[in-house]
Formats: C-alpha cells, structure tokens, sequence
C-alpha cells in the first residue's frame, strides 16, 4: 500500500510540474490560421512547429521562465514573450502581425543583368546529407542553412536541391527561408512546398521563386527545413566545404555544419 501511494504521489508530482501547453497561431488581420509556424525557446533546442491549421503543442517542463519563447515563420513579424508570461495566459490563440507587402515591383532590363548559377551543383552519392524524421525528432525540428556571398545587386529566381536518395510514403513539406547576412529573414511571405518524385528531375528538385521579387546586394543565407514526418529517407548530395553551412534545432543556436554543406544552389540575375 505504502508503495502504491507512493507511486502515486510521484506520478501527480509530475503531471502538477508537467507543462505542455497547447495553442493555434492567426493572422492578426484576417483571423485565419497560420501554417507551419516556428515556436521554439530562445538559444534552447526545445520547440515545435504548427501544423496546416496553426495548431500547436510544446512542452515547457523544467524550462527556465524567464527565457523568451518565440515564434517565426516568413510574411509576418517575430513574435516573443517571457516563457512566464506565455504560462500565465489561459487561452492560446496567439496573433502575428502581418509585415508590410506594399514592395513595388523591380523591372529588371536585360541589358544589365545577366544569369548566373551560385551554390553547390555536386550530384554525388559518395558524400550525402540524409533526414529521416520518422526516426528522430531531432530531425524534424532541424534546420540547415547555407552562406551566398555576393557584392552585386541579384534576384533570386530558383532554388535548387541535388536529391541523392528521395523514398518516402508521402510528399514532403519543405519551407525555404532568405537570411541576412545578420540571419534575419528578409522575406515578406512564407516559402514552402511539397516535394513529389515527379518533381525531381535529373535528380534535382527546383523550387521557383521568380514572381516572389527576393532582392539580396550582400552575403546572405538560404535556409531549407523540412515540415512533416514520413516512412523513408530524404537524401541530398554534399560536398566538403568548410565553414559555408550551418543549422539550429527549432530557434536554438546556430551552429556550424563541421566539413560538409549540402548541394544547394541558386539561379539568379545579377547585375553586370
């Protein structure tokens, strides 16, 4: 008996201190949910990410109360508040504030621009990067990042994967970011997609941004987090390069990628 109360007292010791606390994320605008938002604490790799209805779960046990948890996710501005504060509320709708979208248009004159391929083309299968997030949640949560260096005013037009390994029972949710060379984002909308094998040609899967007008003049990152859980690998071709990629977990931070980056690479116009 002594040891069943005990039992007890333990098992509702833990569910008092457990803190998983659940949530939907809207636009402040027009009320409607938003998908696939990044909510994670600050320099912790401790997190979550919305699914399509902008519902949440993120587990808050022993983390400290003062530490910032956040939210990101491309077309609106960051959101933050102390963990103590987010614990105190008791309704989870949380709104994001839309970033300003009234960016006009560039008209590019041929004359001065000129196409160009930046990044990494390797379609080897001898070095890859693999993710199998139905094995580690760690790498559903992961995000990896890739440097551009440039002193020329470009557009971004594609972004390019070189796919080594692509079985999965289902497409893949992938979500592209544009990063400063600060890393904060300089998109005013959320980038993200579903990779099909038939959109993988020639063992390269392309995602088209031409009509999304990403302007970048200095170094900047190219950001690529997969969004879902599947049966199977997600493989991309690599190369040894040194100090040129780098990824957190949820919005932990950044670290340095130690040899290998992953084979992305970009179509741009650049001026001349």
């Amino acid at each position: 008996m002594k040891k069943a109360s005990l039992l007890f007292i333990l098992l509702f010791g833990f569910l008092i201190n457990a803190q998983i606390i659940s949530g939907t994320i809207f636009s402040k605008e027009d009320r409607q949910p938003i998908p696939y938002a990044k909510i994670g604490i600050e320099n912790e790799n401790t997190g979550t990410i919305a699914d399509e209805n902008g519902h949440f779960k993120i587990d808050l046990t022993n983390i400290d109360i003062n530490k910032a948890l956040k939210i990101e996710v491309g077309g609106f501005e960051k959101y933050a508040v102390s963990v103590a504060h987010f614990l105190k509320e008791k309704q989870r709708p949380i709104f994001l504030t839309e970033k300003v979208k009234d960016i006009q248009e560039v008209v590019i004159n041929p004359k001065k621009y000129i196409r160009k391929n930046w990044g990494i083309n390797t379609k080897t299968q001898s070095i890859q990067i693999g993710h199998i997030p139905s094995k580690s949640e760690e790498d559903l949560s992961k995000e990896v990042a890739m440097l551009f260096k440039t002193n020329k005013k470009a557009k971004i037009e594609k972004i390019n994967i070189n796919i080594s390994n692509f079985k999965t029972d289902k497409p893949v949710f992938i979500r592209f970011t544009v990063y400063d060379k600060n890393l904060n984002s300089i998109l005013i909308e959320d980038l993200h997609d579903e990779i099909t094998s038939d959109k993988i040609v020639d063992n390269t899967y392309s995602y088209d941004v031409s009509k999304n007008n990403i302007w970048v003049n200095n170094h900047f990152y190219i950001g690529i987090q997969l969004l879902n859980r599947f049966e199977g690998a997600f493989y991309m071709s690599g190369a040894l390069m040194g100090n040129k990629t780098i990824y957190r977990n949820y919005l932990g931070e950044w670290k340095k990628v130690p040899m290998v980056s992953p084979a992305i690479n970009i179509d741009v116009k650049v001026q001349k």
